[in-house]
């Protein structure tokens, strides 16, 4: 049983709302609709709360081109040092909501030269070099349903939605396969060129997580990622990499208010 039934119950009751459409996983500075509720994440029974910097752990809730939009600000990260509970919980509690798409949304580092010259990329495949899955262990309680089709996660008429809509937007926007990494130390240069030649344009600490939880609980699944730094770059920190992905914070909201708008569910 969900352990955050509590959490699914609380958001009901606060926002007299019983099903949701959208759950979005970003940071701050992205705005794509009027903010109804916003609900801190140490108010929601049961739910952890962010400890990295740049996720500020609120829950809001928007109505947006008659969507009913949960955006979550702050995510978890394993190299925190969180459970695989903990992991899901986000996904599991979008589930339980009644979502239908799950959009996590992240930071990442160009590795392909054609990603060091866009600013968003759409996320249309993964590598998971994490060394952890967040479905581990539910074989107990789901059976073959964990066995979740790798090749199958990606939305591919959604995705190809957000391309178009990025290109007609003036967005640098191109198609990416994100490794994702453990961390939290960023990568090193023999690593950068294991990650190019194992086929990746971009590399982040999250996001394979979420989309794997999100396809489990049976939602459709796109991701987005803001390229914020050319992982050659000898000199890169946290505090660069939250910078630049707030400078680009209005790109990605216009990709996402504009491809949701025309977007049916159904």
């Amino acid at each position: 049983m969900f352990k955050g039934m509590k959490a699914a119950e609380f958001i009901r009751e606060k926002t007299g709302i019983g099903s949701f459409d959208i759950a979005i996983v970003g940071g701050s500075g992205v705005e794509i609709g009027k903010t109804n509720v916003e609900i801190p994440y140490y108010q929601i029974p049961d739910m952890p709360e962010p400890a990295v910097p740049g996720h500020s752990g609120v829950l809001k809730i928007l109505e947006f081109e008659s969507k009913r939009v949960l955006f979550f600000e702050g995510r978890f990260h394993y190299y925190e040092g969180r459970s695989d509970s903990e992991i899901r919980f986000i996904p599991e509690l979008a589930a339980n909501l009644g979502v239908k798409l799950f959009i996590p949304t992240c930071a990442s580092g160009a590795i392909s030269r054609k990603a060091a010259f866009s600013e968003i990329g759409v996320i249309v495949d993964h590598i998971n070099l994490l060394g952890r899955n967040p479905l581990v262990g539910l074989i107990k309680d789901y059976g073959s349903k964990v066995f979740v089709n790798g090749k199958e996660i990606y939305d591919r008429e959604v995705s190809d939605k957000f391309l178009r809509k990025g290109l007609e937007l003036g967005i640098k926007v191109v198609p990416v396969v994100l490794a994702s990494v453990l961390g939290p130390n960023y990568e090193t240069f023999a690593e950068i060129r294991f990650l190019e030649v194992a086929g990746a344009d971009v590399v982040s600490m999250s996001t394979v997580p979420d989309v794997l939880a999100a396809k489990f609980y049976g939602m459709k699944v796109t991701a987005l990622t803001v390229i914020t730094n050319d992982t050659l770059n000898i000199k890169a920190t946290h505090e660069e990499v939250l910078e630049i992905s707030r400078s680009r914070s209005e790109e990605l909201s216009r990709l996402l208010k504009e491809t949701l708008k025309d977007l049916s569910l159904f």
